[in-house]
């Protein structure tokens, strides 16, 4: 039940490229996942379903343009280019298609909310109170538009018979309630009741097969109404740490936080971006690590800091030189996990000597027999004798963070991917574009679909810039080059060239890659800088090919620049341009907005902001002070997304960089 913050997502890819119908009616994201009421409000997609149940005889399937399923009957056609996230969930097979298909009661048809094809979803309030209920639908006839709504296994009276009748053939909104008297139902009539702050399990079940189900929003604004694709989504998960805040408590506390504690072979693994040690109950029950004590001899009081579960109590035992000390089960919760003074074990007045071995041994527990706490714990503090009790009282402020759910779906076209870059010019923007750029193409699997990458494409300097500076610009660009691939691995066939002083090599391993393209393989040219080492290399290699290469631009300030090829010449080779707004716009920040990765653990992450933090310095323009910019590297983005053939993300933000990123260093390491 790993949980990756906003990331989680990204699970849609892997489960819809190279995947069988069968998989679809599978959950994409963790049981863990919540999702966060926000000033009475809370968004949620439906196929971010945790689980289903009472799905013997009937089941929702997760439909995408790349996850279609063949589930008995179903005749209707997809749905989702119009749906939000481009992706919806439909309750299958469909046997009762018109009135006049045979109704049979408890299988294609239930009017007890509750009977069958039960979807759950975990949603945190902070406000309670009556929420009513609006649900996105597609209905294409009279027998695929009514669902059920309940809570926390309870199914209210108006929480039944939701209806549509207006609005079909498209994605619509609605929140009506059929009763006797009004068939295409009363409007507000359907709501929830949540009498008490905390995680509540918000259910739908099905009434008729056949239901198309795209997201829905709980609202307690009686006259709020959503338009188009309605709230965005936010999730719930804890980011400041606890175990800092309360080993900070007192001057002289030592700590033996789970970073100095080994983890290969040991059972464990870290999640919640480093936060926590947990066991994976998909492969063991228990674990155990050690690590030495390594202060000053003496007596302390050791304070134990793990998490609190609402799945189980799982059991905790402290070895010193294999003599247990003793043993703790931090006590059920009300929230998926809680941090705090209950959750923290204490043993006092113990004797220690440097080099004693510290052993954790955590087993994990059920409530349930189902679900398991994963013995979640972020370390062991040293106090002196009596003042352990005030540690674990410790006050903790602010245990909570919420965060968007922005990671997007990574779907890229067929084809290889070659990019031109600049920086040698006056602007060192590509700097942080070229580090960004090379990340996320090893972050989504895709660093084999580069085959060229160029930099310091300006030919002709400019006096804006000096001799020297731009020199020393064509060392920083290899640098970003050359440092990235390395760190992050997957580019060893590849040679970074710089175009200006290998401008004859470049052009020809850019025309070299032209000439490789067909229609099922195209080449797909990142314009990131002047264009003129792509008007040499079309020029140097076949016409017939060029009708197989897309260029990918989203600034004129790059297309009027070049000094030997205007951008109409380069439209004139018979390539298609592909034009995205301007990623300044959301990808030039405030370089505050960047602090999560200079503040990472993962060098590999702090490199990165290394290399945006230098353009940020430079002393030959002014306009990126404060900024954090890696504006071409949104053209990189849009492709891994889709690009103009799967609907890529045209403007990309700082958010979906961050997801792609954090999942993938989560994942490796």
């Amino acid at each position: 039940m790993k949980i990756k913050l906003v990331s989680f997502l990204l699970i849609v890819s892997s489960l819809f490229l190279n995947a069988q119908s069968t998989k679809f009616n599978t959950p994409i994201v963790d049981n863990e996942v919540i999702f966060q009421e926000n000033n009475g409000m809370v968004a949620v997609e439906a196929e971010y379903f945790n689980k289903q149940s009472n799905s013997e005889l009937r089941q929702w399937y997760i439909t995408s343009k790349n996850a279609v399923s063949n589930v008995g009957s179903d005749e209707d056609a997809p749905h989702h280019i119009n749906a939000s996230n481009d992706t919806y969930i439909e309750i299958l097979p469909d046997t009762r298609i018109t009135h006049s298909d045979k109704l049979v009661q408890g299988e294609n048809f239930s009017n007890k909310a509750g009977e069958i094809g039960i979807l759950h979803y975990k949603v945190r309030f902070s406000n309670p109170g009556r929420y009513y209920v609006w649900v996105r639908a597609f209905s294409t006839g009279s027998e695929d538009n009514g669902i059920h709504v309940g809570l926390n296994g309870e199914w209210p009276e108006h929480g039944q018979r939701m209806q549509w009748c207006e609005g079909k053939n498209k994605w619509t909104w609605e929140s009506k309630q059929r009763t006797k008297e009004e068939h295409c139902g009363i409007a507000k009539e359907i709501y929830l009741d949540i009498e008490k702050a905390g995680v509540h399990d918000i259910q739908f079940s099905m009434r008729e097969d056949g239901f198309e189900f795209d997201k829905f929003i709980l609202t307690k604004d009686s006259t709020y109404t959503p338009k188009d694709e309605g709230l965005k989504v936010t999730t719930l998960w804890p980011m400041q740490s606890y175990y800092k805040q309360i080993a900070a408590s007192n001057i002289e506390n030592k700590t033996l936080p789970i970073d100095d504690f080994p983890i290969k072979g040991t059972g464990f693994y870290k999640h919640a971006e480093g936060k926590w040690l947990g066991i994976n109950p998909n492969k063991q029950k228990e674990a155990q690590t050690t690590t030495p004590f390594t202060f000053k001899n003496g007596n302390y009081d050791l304070v134990f800091v793990a998490v609190g579960e609402n799945d189980g109590q799982s059991e905790f035992a402290i070895h010193i030189n294999d003599k247990k000390l003793g043993t703790f089960k931090p006590p059920l919760t009300q929230d998926v996990f809680e941090e705090g003074e209950s959750s923290n074990a204490l043993w006092e007045n113990v004797k220690f000597k440097k080099g004693d071995k510290i052993m954790v041994i955590a087993k994990i527990g059920s409530a349930d027999g189902k679900e398991w706490a994963r013995a979640r714990w972020s370390g062991i503090i040293f106090t002196p004798v009596g003042k352990g009790k005030e540690v674990i009282k410790t006050p903790y402020n602010g245990a909570i963070k919420v965060a968007q759910n922005t990671a997007p779906v990574i779907k890229a076209p067929k084809g290889r991917i070659a990019v031109v870059a600049d920086g040698n010019s006056p602007d060192p923007d590509d700097l942080g574009g070229t580090a960004i750029t090379l990340a996320l193409l090893r972050a989504t699997g895709l660093e084999n679909t580069l085959v060229h990458y160029s930099h310091s494409c300006d030919i002709v300097r400019v006096n804006r810039i000096s001799e020297k500076a731009e020199m020393e610009r064509h060392a920083l660009m290899q640098s970003v080059c050359d440092v990235t691939a390395r760190r992050w691995g997957g580019f060893d066939g590849l040679k970074f060239l710089d175009a200006k002083w290998n401008i004859d090599e470049t052009i020809k391993d850019l025309a070299k890659a032209i000439n490789a393209s067909t229609a099922e393989d195209p080449l797909w040219i990142i314009e990131a800088g002047e264009p003129d080492i792509i008007g040499f290399a079309l020029d140097a290699s076949s016409k017939d090919k060029h009708k197989h290469v897309k260029v990918i631009t989203h600034h004129p300030a790059n297309d009027d620049a070049g000094d030997f090829y205007t951008w109409q010449q380069i439209l004139d080779f018979g390539v298609e341009e592909v034009r995205i707004p301007d990623q300044n716009i959301k990808l030039k920040v405030n370089i505050a907005e960047w602090d999560w990765a200079r503040d990472h653990k993962d060098p590999r992450l702090q490199q990165v902001w290394l290399y945006g933090k230098m353009a940020e310095v430079d002393d030959v323009v002014k306009f990126q002070k404060g900024k954090w910019d890696c504006s071409d590297a949104g053209m990189i983005l849009y492709w891994i997304t889709g690009a103009n053939l799967n609907n890529g993300l045209e403007q990309g933000t700082v958010d979906d960089v961050k997801s792609i990123l954090l999942n993938y260093i989560n994942e490796n390491k």
